[in-house]
């Protein structure tokens, strides 16, 4: 395996955070990993300064104006040219419908006349058009505008002489209605007024003029026994409600134009941020691979009984080599501590208390530490199992989220690591995707999901965190009484592992903000968005489960990382308990999804 991939492919224990200046890394840049001290931040003042910001701002969400500034892309405007087309279509088979039907029936609605041969010349022309234009615009490429302006034309013509046939005062302004509303939706913006408007005052003029008698009314109804006065109101209403579709008709065109041009402007700028992700996805690929498989400055040395090789690693408090057992050939990573740091206590202290931490436990889903000791100059060292593999940080990255069976194997797996941590009396309270890790064993086993990272985890019973009031833990995948600062038992753990399902299952963070404070607050006081809403094809059953998971109060989660994996499971399966829906149900009741929670740890002593 190339050295030059040694972070992502090889997948060493170090201290480098493949998710920094994303998920998990502090304001300040600062990663939280195997060495590094937590994100520290005075909880009063980080939830005070939240709450004077009023509302917490809400996740990030593209918007767009109401109107964009420039003309929608070639592909917006094949897209409003084929459903023009489809529009056509469509009107051109009623058109042809209609017209073989009124045809059939001219011979028992009027005797043969010369105005009946006219009318049924012109019903035969409107079948034939329509059949055309019902045959063409089937296919985009093939309608174009000549298309529509020659059945306009024809339509005009039309509507003449089918007002005139059954009545200019009758029902027939009803099918010219129809014709309007077509036309005026048209693209072709020209045209489509000047056949509307030609219709409109077509109608008008053939009205008045046999309203004062220049032509003769010989329709099939006649208004001559009617008053003046209804015929003047009809010649009036009747353009009236002409005009009025047509501009129903242009104004709906232009609100479907200026959709699409607001769709256009936001897929170009969806595409565009794609673009710009992926350029930082690849920055931050160069990023990680920075240092590894290279000499450093312990290569060659003696860490206890392991020869270190090259940097496969890099933190701001660590190095992690490859590293060989001098007698059994055992590979290894050896993680060694900064020169620079060493003179921190605070730091040495999480250095070491980790490595006691790691040292009793042997759990398959927990990273194995080999030997803990310290080097000729001093400088301490942790020998752990060397990974080969990618952790969930990176995997997100590619994949954004996760199939739920793919989830449920996940969380399945942590939940044993995490058992046998609490068995322990071990709180990890760090769990978040840089810090999952799925191992690739050498041998052709399946791949296993380890737990990494005990730098900030605590012993059940102990007081002692290293960082007094300070929050312990990763803005975004802490639990709220960890934001809070208050104690934190192992539900804080099923808590941040409900967190990393959430992110794994909807492919967005359940808690996010553009600072730490926001972020805190979130996790404080509101609920996430509910994961159905944002991954739809997912089992209402799974907000259930998570609803529980990500209860503020930890007496309402699941009391084990292990029963969270079992009702997961059967969520995914649609075998939820009826009595954890209950649960769910009520705890959604009193803090519904996406809303602000009014008392989310009773007893709190926050000001905020």
């Amino acid at each position: 395996m190339a050295p030059s991939t040694a972070r992502e492919r090889r997948g060493v224990v170090s201290d480098q955070e493949d998710g920094a200046g994303r998920e998990g890394s502090g304001p300040d840049g600062e990663t939280h990993n195997l060495t590094s001290l937590a994100t520290r931040i005075d909880a009063p003042a980080a939830l005070r300064a939240a709450r004077a910001e009023a509302t917490p701002p809400a996740s990030a969400r593209l918007e767009v104006g109401p109107r964009s500034t420039g003309a929608p892309s070639p592909a917006a405007l094949r897209a409003l040219h084929a459903e023009e087309a489809a529009r056509a279509s469509n009107f051109g088979r009623v058109m042809t419908v209609l017209s073989i039907v009124v045809l059939a029936s001219l011979p028992i609605v009027n005797q043969v006349t010369w105005l009946s041969l006219m009318m049924a010349g012109t019903l035969l022309a409107l079948a034939i058009g329509g059949a055309w234009v019902w045959w063409a615009a089937r296919s985009p490429a093939r309608y174009s505008k000549r298309m529509f302006r020659t059945l306009g034309i024809l339509g005009f013509l039309a509507s003449l002489m089918i007002e005139y046939y059954a009545g200019v005062f009758s029902t027939s302004a009803v099918a010219v209605t129809l014709g309007i509303a077509f036309f005026g939706l048209g693209d072709d913006r020209r045209w489509a007024f000047g056949i509307c408007l030609c219709g409109t005052f077509g109608y008008l003029m053939l009205g008045v003029l046999i309203t004062l008698g220049v032509i003769p009314d010989l329709g099939l109804y006649t208004a001559r026994d009617a008053p003046l006065s209804l015929r003047l109101f009809t010649l009036g209403i009747v353009p009236a409600v002409y005009l009025t579709t047509l501009w129903q008709a242009r104004s709906s065109r232009r609100a479907t134009y200026d959709a699409v041009e607001r769709l256009d402007e936001a897929l170009r700028l969806a595409q565009q941020r794609e673009a710009q992700l992926n350029e930082a996805d690849q920055n931050l690929d160069a990023a990680l691979q920075m240092g590894a498989g290279v000499q450093g400055r312990y290569t060659g040395s003696l860490a206890g009984k392991y020869e270190l090789g090259e940097v496969v690693g890099r933190g701001a408090f660590g190095e992690v080599y490859a590293a060989e057992h001098v007698e059994s050939g055992q590979r290894a990573a050896v993680k060694l501590m900064h020169a620079h740091v060493q003179h921190r206590p605070e730091v040495v202290r999480r250095f070491l208390r980790e490595a006691e931490l790691l040292q009793r436990l042997r759990a398959p889903n927990v990273v194995t530490v080999f030997e803990v000791g310290q080097v000729a100059s001093g400088a301490p060292y942790i020998a752990m199992e060397l990974l080969a593999g990618k952790s969930l940080a990176w995997v997100l990255r590619k994949r954004r989220q996760l199939e739920p069976a793919d989830v449920v194997a996940l969380v399945t797996e942590v939940a044993r690591g995490l058992a046998a941590a609490h068995e322990a009396g071990i709180i990890h309270r760090d769990i978040k995707p840089q810090n999952l890790f799925l191992a690739e064993p050498a041998d052709g086993r399946a791949p296993l999901w380890k737990i990494l990272d005990f730098g900030v985890a605590k012993l059940r019973g102990s007081d002692e965190t290293l960082t007094g009031t300070a929050v312990i833990g990763t803005p975004g995948y802490m639990s709220p009484e960890q934001a809070h600062g208050r104690k934190a038992d192992r539900r804080c753990d099923v808590f941040s592992l409900g967190a990393v399902a959430y992110r794994a299952l909807t492919g967005r963070p359940p808690f996010a903000g553009v600072d730490t404070p926001q972020i805190l607050f979130n996790i404080a006081f509101r609920m996430p968005v509910r994961p159905t809403e944002i991954a739809p094809r997912l089992r209402s059953e799974i907000d259930d489960v998570l609803a529980i998971a990500l209860a503020k109060q930890p007496d309402n989660r699941f009391s084990t990382a292990a029963d969270l994996a079992a009702a997961l499971e059967a969520a995914v399966q649609g075998l939820l308990e009826p009595a954890l829906r209950t649960q769910a149900v009520s705890l959604v009741a009193a803090a519904p999804w996406g809303q602000t929670v009014t008392d989310p740890v009773p007893g709190s002593t926050v000001e905020l």
